[in-house]
């Protein structure tokens, strides 16, 4: 079962794609076929919504951590978050540069449903400097 913030945040496109469907033309759309379309654009908006709150969040929190590690960020982290299918795990990436010049780089999945908490992305974590681990850790931020 989805959860209410993915229902609300899903509602204004499922309610687009059931107009749409309402005034085609071409008549060939069985009620099972906009069932399909339905979900499939719930289950596309919920992966959407779960990897933009975990960039965000490891963006944000990663740069704490190189910062606690000694190593500062110039600007600021450039991350990639995939969900799996079911979003029940998710693999991130971000990529950087310290205020020194290294190469900075963090890595890792979770399993934690991103924006439970908007302070901490549980999960495993390490980051790098010039390929060199500068942490290695269980939570982004918290």
């Amino acid at each position: 079962m989805r959860s209410l913030r993915a229902q609300l945040l899903l509602a204004p496109a499922v309610s687009l794609l059931l107009l749409a469907a309402a005034c085609s033309d071409d008549g060939d759309n069985s009620a099972d076929d906009v069932a399909e379309d339905v979900s499939s654009a719930v289950d596309e908006g919920t992966n959407d919504a779960a990897e933009t709150a975990a960039r965000n969040l490891a963006s944000a929190q990663g740069e704490d951590e190189f910062s606690a590690a000694g190593v500062d960020v110039e600007g600021d982290l450039t991350c990639e978050a995939t969900a799996s299918d079911q979003v029940d795990t998710m693999q991130i990436n971000c990529t950087g540069t310290g205020t020194d010049g290294q190469a900075l780089a963090l890595e890792g999945t979770t399993n934690e449903v991103p924006g439970a908490s908007v302070t901490e992305l549980e999960g495993t974590f390490v980051g790098t400097a010039d390929g060199t681990e500068v942490f290695n850790v269980d939570t982004l931020g918290g």
